[in-house]
């Protein structure tokens, strides 16, 4: 046989085969469309490593959605839908390639111990179960799922979250205002409580009370018995009112008013805020000041990395997405 005959021959088969491959792919989306709406799963929206996407999905997804956002369902934009299908297109993927990963069972073990812990016994655990259409060995298939997919996904953008000492510098020449520290004061308060809300007759017998407490103070009384004796504020009463260190923004203007006219140690008249009443001590006075580098390093590593991190995964979603080997027009 002459060579141009085997030259034809093979583009022959070659053309066959991808007529039959894509009748192949062709039946393959209706099939998977037919079987789709004859489960109830609705019709067949992408089709992704032979796993199809349905239209019970993305219902599944923006109920999801709207439940946690609060928002009223079956309102969502186009916009939304086609989020949604990316995002359910990008996890399947993900979780195809994440059939290959090498799952420790210790990992396993201990997620699916840390899910068991949650129900007091193993009756309420499998009542949780029955009541999920799930079984422990349907939930380890999830969890398994789950794991190499985020494995796969780890190692896929991890070296592209490095951050070089270079990248912290120039970042740090270019947001100096981030790391302004404003002046910060330390105080200690012996607080009665007094809303807006407060009856008069209340109000009356706090400011009486605040009043006796502040001679007690001038008498020579210990500032933290006082406050661990008759303060307010549970969250700082037993460690003397201490407030620890806190901005002006953080304060009612009043009661930072009334800080700053005290030195370090010096004890304040009773004060009056919209939460009531005051004894304030001043315990220090930072000055405001510029962060140094070396103070802002962890931070701004921290930063970079989540910017390398959003972008990767951006990346990453757009490349998954790729991998549909059928989407629907919504």
């Amino acid at each position: 046989m002459s060579r141009i005959a085997i030259t034809w021959i093979s583009i022959g088969i070659a053309a066959t085969t991808g007529i039959i491959c894509g009748e192949f792919a062709a039946s393959s989306v209706v099939l998977h469309d037919k079987l789709g709406t004859v489960c109830g799963r609705g019709h067949l929206l992408a089709l992704v490593r032979d796993r199809g996407i349905y239209q019970a999905d993305l219902d599944r997804t923006l109920a999801e959605f709207h439940y946690v956002a609060g928002t009223d369902h079956g309102q969502e934009r186009n916009l939304q839908r086609q989020s949604a299908v990316t995002d359910l297109i990008a996890n399947a993927a993900a979780r195809a390639h994440g059939r290959s990963e090498k799952i420790l069972r210790t990992e396993m073990e201990h997620e699916l111990s840390l899910l068991r812990s949650q129900f007091r016994d193993d009756k309420t655990w499998r009542l949780a179960l029955n009541a999920s259409d799930l079984s422990e060995s349907s939930l380890w298939r999830m969890l398994r799922n789950d794991f190499g997919s985020r494995q796969w996904i780890s190692k896929r953008i991890l070296p592209e979250l490095d951050v070089t000492e270079g990248e912290c510098r120039r970042f740090y020449g270019s947001h100096l205002e981030n790391f302004f520290v404003p002046e910060r004061l330390r105080v200690s308060h012996l607080f009665l409580a007094a809303p807006p809300e407060t009856a008069p007759e209340i109000v009356e017998a706090k400011h009486a009370a605040i009043e006796a407490l502040s001679v007690q103070l001038a008498g020579g009384e210990d500032f933290a018995t006082l406050a661990a004796q008759n303060s307010e504020d549970e969250a700082t009463k037993l460690r003397g009112g201490d407030l620890d260190y806190f901005s002006a923004a953080r304060m009612p203007p009043d009661f930072v008013a009334a800080a700053l006219k005290l030195r370090p140690g010096e004890i304040s008249r009773p004060i009056r805020t919209r939460l009531g009443f005051h004894i304030l001590k001043l315990i220090d006075v930072q000055a405001a000041r510029q962060k140094t580098f070396d103070e802002a390093r962890n931070d701004i590593a921290i930063e970079l990395t989540n910017q390398k991190r959003a972008a990767a995964i951006q990346k990453l979603m757009v490349d998954l997405n790729s991998e549909a080997g059928y989407l629907r027009p919504l």
